[in-house]
């Protein structure tokens, strides 16, 4: 199985030392989301967990966001950090096995669960990546854990998979790249 509730909690760690350390003066910043800046993406993600644990509990979004889009309202407030960490631990709460094992209804149709807690992840993990080079932070992520959400996302979105909307198409990177590279190089970023 490829997405357990310790990979989850690794993938979120992972992304709240970025958003630790994040900086009121760098909200307004472009990120590799071009469409984007910091806070904007800062909002996708928690939007992104908040959907991600209404999903998998079979429960109505506490705040209406789609795959992909930013939420209507701000998300972030004055206190990034606490924002992150109430929306990592309501997701955390509701990637539970049984949830893991049953089929979902999501926006983009039913999904099996093991399948939505591994595109919410791989939405975390990427954009911390997104964060913290739009912000100057260190880009390298765990190399277990990115070569296991590389795995995820190659078998979840074999390349040249259609991928419509929501993802790039990969970026080429040389053989000797390191798992982080790979990882955002396959979700369409230059590493």
């Amino acid at each position: 199985m490829w997405m357990t509730p310790d990979v989850i909690t690794a993938v979120c760690a992972s992304t709240e030392r970025i958003v630790e350390g994040l900086a009121p003066e760098q909200y307004g910043l472009s990120t590799p989301c071009t469409e984007w800046t910091v806070r904007q993406l800062l909002n996708h993600v928690l939007g992104a967990l908040g959907l991600g644990a209404a999903l998998m509990t079979d429960s109505m979004p506490t705040v209406q966001v789609g795959p992909g889009q930013v939420p209507a309202e701000d998300l972030v407030g004055d206190n990034p950090l606490a924002a992150y960490r109430s929306a990592v631990a309501a997701f955390e709460a509701a990637v539970t096995p049984d949830a893991i094992a049953r089929t979902h209804a999501t926006p983009m149709g039913e999904m099996p669960g093991v399948a939505l807690a591994g595109f919410t992840a791989l939405d975390v993990l990427v954009h911390g990546w997104d964060l913290a080079r739009a912000t100057g932070q260190d880009t390298r992520l765990d190399a277990g854990l990115a070569e296991q959400m590389l795995g995820f996302a190659s078998q979840a979105m074999p390349d040249g998979s259609q991928r419509g909307p929501l993802m790039a198409s990969s970026v080429a990177v040389g053989s000797g790249a390191d798992p982080t590279d790979r990882l955002v190089a396959f979700t369409g970023r230059t590493p």
